[in-house]
């Protein structure tokens, strides 16, 4: 496996979000669960939108979003970023990550996002990211306490083997393959949380919007 170095001042980052989930343990689809007054979706754009408005150690943000709602998709675009549908959503999260790494043909890095952590941080992953290109490793995983978390990030060099990817498997499979190529991150305990179930609200109640 190549080695990456950080030394590169040209390039481009994709950040690709999934946001094809049908939130089967949430009891409902999550995406549209209301956080803070929106769509908990609606974060996760808000949050990219903000890290790509500068480069990151010279290299470009590219924002792709995976979906197969039509809803994200058209609100991806108003802003500016690369939609992509995902018509192969009841297969897993193996075929959004399929989907995003197959319109990033011209990224040197590859990094994955998922649309159920409305309080990551875009300061937060601008760390993670600048660090991440500077460790000399191939891999980069966002963790708190020992417990792994989404961003992660992938070099160039496992295209392949993302595209190998099938079934409701992500790239953390590779991950397990190849410990000594991770770049650990900690990022507190609020920013990795995913709501895999509903969370009362401090007005005593939780609500979705119809798709």
């Amino acid at each position: 496996m190549a080695r990456h170095t950080g030394k590169e001042t040209a390039g481009m980052i994709a950040c690709i979000l999934l946001a094809s989930g049908f939130g089967r343990r949430f009891g409902s689809n999550k995406l549209l669960y209301e956080v803070h007054g929106i769509p908990m979706y609606q974060h996760a754009l808000h949050m990219l939108q903000a890290l790509s408005q500068q480069t990151i150690d010279g290299q470009h943000i590219q924002i792709i979003v995976v979906s197969q709602y039509a809803c994200i998709e058209q609100h991806a675009q108003e802003l500016g970023m690369r939609a992509v549908h995902n018509a192969d959503a009841a297969e897993g999260i193996a075929a959004s990550v399929r989907h995003g790494v197959q319109a990033a043909r011209q990224a040197d890095w590859l990094a994955f996002f998922t649309a159920d952590q409305p309080e990551l941080r875009a300061e937060t992953v601008r760390e993670f990211l600048t660090r991440a290109i500077h460790s000399g490793k191939t891999l980069a995983s966002a963790a708190s306490n020992g417990q792994p978390g989404n961003p992660t990030l992938f070099s160039g060099d496992w295209r392949e083997e993302l595209l190998k990817l099938s079934g409701d498997t992500g790239g953390r499979k590779i991950m397990k393959r190849h410990p000594d190529e991770i770049f650990w991150f900690e990022i507190p305990e609020s920013e990795r949380r995913d709501w895999d179930v509903p969370i009362l609200t401090n007005e005593g109640g939780f609500s979705t919007i119809e798709l």
